[in-house]
């Protein structure tokens, strides 16, 4: 399920990196694993959901859980609901995209299909990258057609901007600080958006302007974060060195460490990489036959990770 052009989500409350996917005709089971950064430990949440009816490409399996799907960037973690939320995704069996949202609450482990919706449909295609900004405690999201908002209090999808030329093989990542939603990736693009108050949401073109970034840009999904403490967005694309991506200065400066997480899923990295503030340490999911990875570039706000430490996971 990990290789299959599947995400995650960082759940602040509990230190944990949720995974969630398959889809298509890769893997046809529902359920969730989570990575327990304190306890460097790897269990499966939820069990998967009965089958029987994938022959029909169901948005739901018969139980009313959401089917098994790709992905991709469209898992996102909202604190004040303390739930993960899912857009869109590529479904079993048939691949077919989906076009709806699902709500999952942590507290509880509870599916809930959020159609129909408020406002403006998204398009059913692969390539969603989606982000939480907790400066207007929405959602952002891209379908590579089009830029949205999405409030979860009340369930409204609203269309804030056309794209042209966004390829589907990109993260986005917000970055709250300066109020940017940027997206990165395969093959050398980087598109920048303002999100901040009064804003026009128009797209612009950064991939010619950027210094040091191309290991990033010619990544397909690349791990990116935002790291509070240097106020940059980090980026990981294969191998044992990380990417600073200043926004100010538009440049990405390399730092090396030993013993990292080999090479990067072809397919991507999406939201398996992910940043945990109160431990200080960005976290990485890269291959189900590999350990998970742990590194720490500052002081956390309490100190439980060695500096640099490899959190061991039978990753399956």
């Amino acid at each position: 399920m990990i290789i299959a052009w599947n995400g995650g989500v960082a759940d602040l409350k509990r230190n944990r990196l949720i995974i969630w996917g398959g889809g298509h005709s890769d893997y046809f089971g529902n359920e969730l694993y989570a990575l327990d950064i304190n306890r460097a430990s790897l269990e499966r949440i939820t069990e998967p959901s009965p089958v029987s009816n994938v022959g029909t490409c169901p948005e739901a399996y018969t139980d009313g859980r959401p089917s098994s799907r790709h992905t991709y960037n469209g898992l996102v973690y909202v604190p004040e609901l303390d739930a993960m939320f899912s857009f869109g995704g590529s479904l079993s069996i048939c691949g077919g995209m989906s076009d709806k949202i699902w709500k999952l609450e942590l507290n509880g482990l509870v599916w809930t299909l959020m159609q129909p919706h408020r406002g403006d449909k998204f398009l059913n295609a692969p390539g969603i990258s989606a982000d939480y900004d907790p400066n207007s405690q929405a959602v952002f999201f891209s379908d590579t057609a089009s830029f949205f908002r999405y409030d979860s209090a009340s369930n409204s999808v609203k269309k804030l901007a056309d794209l042209h030329g966004v390829d589907d093989h990109l993260t986005g990542v917000i970055d709250p600080e300066r109020k940017l939603f940027v997206m990165a990736g395969y093959p050398g693009q980087f598109w920048a958006i303002d999100i901040g108050p009064h804003s026009k949401y128009n797209p612009q073109d950064w991939s010619k302007k950027l210094r040091g970034c191309d290991p990033l840009l010619q990544a397909p999904d690349p791990g990116l974060a935002f790291d509070p403490v240097q106020h940059k967005i980090v980026g990981w694309a294969g191998g044992d060195s990380v990417y600073l991506l200043d926004l100010d200065q538009k440049t990405c400066t390399e730092q090396s460490f030993p013993g990292g997480p080999g090479k990067a899923q072809q397919k991507g990295s999406f939201g398996r990489f992910r940043y945990f503030p109160a431990l200080g340490v960005f976290v990485i999911v890269n291959d189900w036959k590999r350990n998970a990875f742990a590194l720490r570039l500052t002081e956390p706000q309490s100190a439980i990770l060695d500096s640099n430490a490899i959190v061991s996971s039978d990753s399956r």
